[in-house]
């Protein structure tokens, strides 16, 4: 159950990234381009658009690979 759980978190992740790094040379940009420059440092990362379109697509992908991998991190 443990390994199952890690290959959700893993490839959840693996797709936000790839998903987020798609969207954004779909549509002909940079993630600097992108990204909201707020100049706060760390927070910059949290506060990002990049980063809410990585969390957008990885969490789509957890719910789905919770799903099929049955690892019950969500109840039923």
């Amino acid at each position: 159950m443990l390994s199952r759980r890690i290959i959700v978190w893993v490839l959840s992740s693996g797709i936000g990234v790839a998903g987020a790094f798609g969207t954004v040379a779909a549509f002909g940009t940079t993630v600097e381009k992108y990204a909201v420059d707020l100049n706060f440092g760390l927070l910059d990362i949290i506060i990002n658009n990049f980063f809410f379109l990585f969390l957008a697509y990885a969490a789509l992908a957890w719910i789905w690979l919770d799903y099929i991998l049955k690892t019950k991190f969500l109840p039923e």
